[in-house]
């Protein structure tokens, strides 16, 4: 009898949930303009019998803004795939009248020298509803259509009243790359009679998913390090409105709940102040009346933390809004079983549009709370900013132009004020320069976030983390920096403020030669123009020891180690085409090359010495697919194939077993699982490193390369602590979360004139950390370029025994096999695409790999 129960409420349960749901499920039951064609009717379908694409919903969002006159929209950037991210701006017709006069009011809240005078009794607050960062948290993409059909057709005195006082910026995509991978899976393994079996094909996506974008970035932690398209177009947009509120909606796992900010109180960035965690707890009250109203469970204060301000909740907070995120459990496809029972897409995407509309329903009541909460943010900035002990930041390379842009770049996106230099100074053995140094002073609105950009933190009030816990920016980018102390040398330094940063252009210095041409290795985009040449036929020599020779113009140039020489006589190529082709290199990597005329260097090894080591255009094969980082390998992809415009082979592990590997120089292995290379695939590998192969390979990539006798490598294991015999069992998630490593800043010491260290000036170099892959030195002396120091840790949190262990241990080992070598990182050198510093040890493991002597 209680069996033919159950089955009968499942059956009721499946009948319910397969019976296609009407608008009002969804959303308020009021009249609706018929002008203005519900989703349903402009799908086709009702939201949430099929996952939307990303030409569906943004065609939804262009087609209301078509027909409405309360709703206007823009595109303001495109992703890697060139898909059209868009900006939907609802608000009542007057208000849509008077939308630039609005926006540019809103934005003089934000300008602490103008702010105290503005009155805000009447002023509209603007609110950015973002949806759908992660491709494959369906729910996210596929509400703001009902959401912006309620705000733009709804006909009811509170909607009027809300579009009065408010105006609703939504965002209805954040990766459509992502999300377009992600409905094409679902959609393509949908059955009619809908299966919410989890072993389902439709549950499980294949290698790498649809949760990141192109390169396979996620890019909700992209907000601070803006690498992306969709990240720069976005930060640069958010900044033309700075909302009041702005909300970041994603999905958690299948047998959770749903979860509101705030965060962890005990777990805020200390950079956040703390009216604007309990603006969060106000608004969530409003999320709690909406979900109890419709039965669901939720939590809030857990988990999520708001202290890595690169993800969309928590950068907001960091600019004078309210962030909130938005966790709801996932369905995945289309209906699927879990702890709670049977879940159906489209109770997914109801809670979605309930916690947007709860959230415009806060803004509305919390108007003037919250316009007073953005002037205040930025007027009390400033005058934390006077409290400091010191002036200013003095930063800048005066050797590399590349990575000094990109950080201007990242700095002005934010809205941080910069400064020129007006003379030189030298602080602490730092040279700094006019055109190679800018000053970043603390008393401007952007003060919080300049400080979290700029500084080392070693103490936290508690060490658990959701993400990283530093980000440096200059140590990231390994860019020499100070701070300025006086108000006299800050007055002193001080010039005009940077505009838009200009990227380095390139320069020949001298004409067409007979002899050669010399470019330095110190630029960041030296390995661009260095493939380029390469690519076009040219030959090309590096230089392993430093030299002085006089250029085409006169001057006695030093050059350093790796420094590139393209010698003329020996190509295949005539003068006049090497001549335009060291112009075309030198224009499109920004660095300076030099025609020279001798082979007689003032100091020094010669231009015809064997000391200048032939180098091969790099032709490279990485091994991806199932077990493999993805991010790692998006990683590499995107630098070579943005960056340094150097194409990557990308194939299955599996294949290794029965393909030829001739054609290639270099193999990449990311870290992973290699188990699936058969002996077949050992064998073919082997046989390669062995006639001159390079194998470059990240973190525990390097333990099966070992298990298999590629490389002698001794890795080290924890140093053993003593456990206490009782701890609280309520404790148990804290303690064990702080024994782990959660992206800190460590410090190495490199040999400059390893090969793997080309392009560095000086001996220590900060590290980001992320990997438990420690190893010990090898036996050979010059086969260790790269050591942690022994108390290597230099910003964030690191759990003692881990930087016990990684105290002296190697970064980087250099094994032998044949002809071969395996370059062996311990730590992934090219970690978001904002470690700029370090990029460069993996384009040497590329370029000067294969000349490598133990």
């Amino acid at each position: 009898m209680t069996k033919i129960l159950i089955a009968f409420i499942m059956l009721m349960s499946f009948t319910r949930l397969n019976a296609q749901v009407d608008l009002n499920y969804y959303l308020p039951d009021i009249d609706y303009d018929e002008k203005i064609p519900a989703p349903g009717e402009f799908l086709g379908y009702q939201i949430g019998e099929w996952h939307m694409n990303h030409t569906q919903l943004v065609s939804y969002m262009h087609l209301i803004a078509s027909i409405s006159d309360k709703a206007t929209i823009y595109e303001y950037a495109r992703s890697y795939e060139q898909k059209p991210l868009v900006h939907l701006v609802i608000t009542s017709e007057e208000n849509q009248k008077n939308l630039e006069n609005i926006r540019l009011n809103h934005l003089a809240l934000t300008n602490p020298d103008i702010s105290a005078g503005i009155d805000i009794r009447d002023m509209p607050a603007v609110i950015h509803l973002g949806y759908g960062v992660h491709g494959n948290e369906p729910s996210a993409h596929n509400a703001p259509p009902l959401v912006a059909y309620y705000l733009t057709a709804g006909q009811s005195d509170e909607v009027n009243n809300i579009l009065d006082s408010l105006v609703i910026i939504i965002d209805p995509s954040l990766n459509p790359d992502g999300q377009d991978r992600f409905a094409s899976w679902v959609n393509r393994y949908r059955s009619h009679t809908l299966n919410p079996d989890p072993n389902n094909i439709e549950f499980s996506e294949v290698w790498p998913g649809s949760r990141t974008n192109r390169y396979w970035f996620d890019l909700n932690r992209d907000w601070l390090p803006v690498q992306h398209p969709e990240s720069y177009g976005r930060v640069k947009a958010y900044h033309n409105w700075k909302p009041v509120i702005s909300t970041d909606h994603h999905e958690m796992g299948t047998n959770s709940t749903f979860f509101f900010s705030p965060g962890p109180p005990e777990r805020l960035n200390p950079r956040i102040p703390q009216r604007a965690d309990d603006l969060t707890l106000e608004i969530g009250k409003y999320h709690a009346q909406a979900l109890d109203e419709a039965g669901q469970l939720y939590f809030t204060q857990e988990i999520f933390d708001d202290f890595y301000f690169g993800m969309g909740y928590s950068y907001p907070n960091v600019k004078g809004a309210v962030g909130i995120l938005f966790e709801q459990a996932s369905s995945r496809g289309h209906k699927v079983e879990t702890i709670h029972g049977i879940m159906d897409f489209s109770e997914t995407i109801k809670n979605q549009v309930t916690v947007s509309l709860s959230t415009i329903k806060a803004g509305l009541d919390m108007r003037e709370t919250l316009l007073n909460h953005l002037r205040w943010f930025y007027i009390s900035a400033v005058e934390e900013a006077g409290q400091e002990p010191f002036e200013a930041f003095i930063f800048g390379d005066p050797r590399d132009h590349g990575k000094n842009y990109h950080l201007l770049d990242i700095l002005r996106t934010h809205q941080i004020q910069v400064y020129e230099i007006t003379q030189n100074v030298d602080l602490n053995g730092n040279a700094f320069s006019p055109g190679s140094a800018w000053i970043v002073p603390l008393k401007q609105p952007q003060y919080r976030l300049v400080m979290s950009m700029f500084e080392t933190v070693l103490e936290f009030r508690d060490t658990t983390f959701y993400d990283i816990s530093t980000w440096t920016k200059p140590l990231a980018f390994n860019i020499p920096y100070e701070t300025i102390t006086t108000p006299g040398q800050l007055n002193s330094l001080q010039g005009d403020i940077l505009d838009e940063p200009a990227r380095p252009e390139g320069n020949l210095i001298g004409k067409i030669t007979n002899n050669s041409y010399i470019f330095q290795w110190d630029e960041y985009y030296s390995p661009k123009a260095l493939y380029y040449l390469q690519n076009n036929g040219l030959r090309t020599k590096v230089a392993t020891q430093p030299f002085s020779i006089r250029v085409a113009n006169g001057e006695v140039v030093e050059f350093n180690y790796g420094s590139i020489l393209i010698p003329v006589r020996t190509q295949d190529i005539d003068p006049d085409r090497i001549y335009e082709l060291m112009q075309e290199a030198s224009k499109i990597s920004g660095i300076t090359a030099y025609s020279v005329e001798t082979s007689f260097s003032q100091d020094g090894i010669h231009p015809g010495s064997n000391s200048f080591a032939s180098i091969n255009k790099p032709s490279i094969l990485m091994l991806i697919g199932p077990g493999t980082n993805a991010r790692e390998a998006g990683e590499i992809w995107h630098l070579l194939d943005q960056r340094y415009k150097i194409p990557v082979t990308k194939v299955n592990i599996e294949r290794v077993n029965n393909m030829n590997l001739d054609r290639y120089n270099i193999i990449v292995m990311v870290s992973g699982n290699y188990n699936s290379i058969n002996d077949s695939g050992i064998a073919s590998l082997d046989s390669w490193v062995r006639s001159g192969g390079t194998i470059v390979a990240f973190g525990n990539a390097n333990q099966w390369l070992a298990g298999q006798d590629f490389a002698d490598i001794e890795f080290m294991s924890l140093p053993e602590r003593e456990e206490p015999e009782f701890l609280p069992y309520s404790i148990r998630s804290k303690y064990r979360g702080a024994r782990r490593l959660f992206g800190s800043i460590f410090e190495a010491r490199i040999d400059i004139s390893h090969p793997i260290a080309y392009g560095y000036r000086r001996e220590y170099l900060p590290y980001y950390i992320t990997s438990t892959t420690i190893a010990k030195s090898g036996n050979s002396p010059f086969a260790n370029p790269l050591m942690f120091t022994d108390n290597p840790l230099i910003s964030g949190y690191a759990w003692e025994p881990y930087q016990e262990s990684y105290g002296n241990s190697a970064g980087i080992l250099i094994n032998s096999l044949g002809g071969g070598n395996i370059i062996s990182f311990t730590n992934n050198p090219n970690f978001r695409a904002f470690s700029f510093g370090t990029n460069k040890l993996f384009a040497n493991s590329l370029f000067f790999g294969a000349i490598i002597e133990r």
